[in-house]
């Protein structure tokens, strides 16, 4: 049913933008969409209001993305700023995977696009349509899972608060690995402003992505999946966007590929790369015609670079937390 949903979800703003005669609809209502990826199998009412939560956190984060490209200066800045909020809240209130993920991707994308100022607001209002599909299909998917399926839930009774002083008195490292990881990002934002290619905030998604590893050998072999998976997964959309396909194929394509990416990730991550690649190249072709092989090329140096930063960025982060080990167990020795 999680699977489906995550398809239905992607499916509504798609066919509204389809009906209406505007794929802006269905692009940036897909990144709204995202939000049902915070699923979890929560009682009704807290199970909207965290597809609600996470859906608002994307919706500022596409906004604040697009705001930072009047001053492309400070994209880096901006893209570092939300990973680093994204990374605590997710570690003081331990939210599951895909964590920040989504929005800190969704930022990203905000900062790639080239939408004029005085229709940033109506951009947002594209994606919030996505955020409205995402709760009401968590919902459905929830009411069905619970009473027909009988698939129990869980509660978090601990209030925020209870979470923050937790997290103070017991993570240690809380504050050293966010401020690491939103770093990496950083870095790889600077780098990809520099290179001055088509696309390049590709490099930075990729980093992100690699960083979701929670630990460096998981990393590393989210990194050779990456770009082994990216790769073919790159031909599989060149191929597709190669076929010139009507619009109504592509939306049916997108949802079939949303529904495979979202079956396959918790099983095996390179095979989600098969699927995440042609679905994100044809979700940039629907709202803005590029050529394929610019598309193509684009993606694959962005997802190498990406990749790889975010690889030595994980070496770097563990190195520094052993390092804050033992300088912490000295101290406690020579304490003692």
């Amino acid at each position: 049913m999680r699977v489906l949903g995550a398809g239905m979800s992607v499916a509504i703003p798609l066919l509204i933008g389809y009906v209406v005669g505007n794929m802006k609809i269905g692009t940036f209502g897909s990144f709204g969409a995202f939000a049902f990826i915070s699923y979890q199998p929560l009682p009704l009412k807290k199970l909207g209001l965290r597809i609600a939560k996470a859906g608002a956190a994307i919706l500022v984060a596409l906004y604040v993305g697009m705001i930072a490209t009047l001053l492309p200066w400070t994209i880096p800045i901006v893209i570092g700023l939300v990973s680093l909020c994204g990374f605590l809240t997710v570690r003081i209130l331990h939210i599951p995977n895909p964590g920040a993920f989504f929005v800190i991707m969704v930022c990203i994308m905000g900062t790639g696009t080239t939408v004029a100022f005085k229709d940033m607001f109506t951009t947002v209002g594209y994606a919030s349509i996505g955020v409205a599909a995402a709760i009401l299909v968590a919902l459905l998917v929830g009411f069905i899972n619970q009473n027909f399926f009988h698939i129990p839930t869980y509660d978090v009774t601990a209030t925020k608060q209870e979470l923050f002083l937790e997290s103070i008195e017991n993570d240690s490292i809380l504050l050293l690995s966010s401020v690491h990881h939103a770093a990496i990002i950083f870095f790889s934002a600077y780098i990809s402003q520099s290179l001055g290619f088509g696309n390049a905030y590709w490099i930075t998604i990729s980093c992100a992505a690699v960083l979701q590893g929670r630990n460096l050998g998981m990393v590393f072999n989210r990194n050779i999946q990456r770009i082994i998976g990216g790769f073919i997964g790159l031909l599989i959309g060149g191929f597709f966007l190669s076929l010139h396909l009507p619009t109504i194929q592509v939306v049916c394509l997108i949802i079939l590929l949303n529904i495979l990416v979202e079956y396959c990730m918790v099983r095996n991550y390179g095979l989600a790369n098969f699927f995440t690649n042609p679905q994100a190249l044809l979700l940039s072709n629907l709202s803005k015609a590029q050529f394929t092989l610019d598309l193509v090329q684009f993606r694959l140096a962005g997802l190498v670079i990406g990749s790889l930063i975010g690889l030595l960025g994980a070496l770097v982060i563990t190195y520094a937390i052993k390092l804050y080990d033992k300088e912490a167990q000295l101290i406690k020795y020579k304490n003692n």
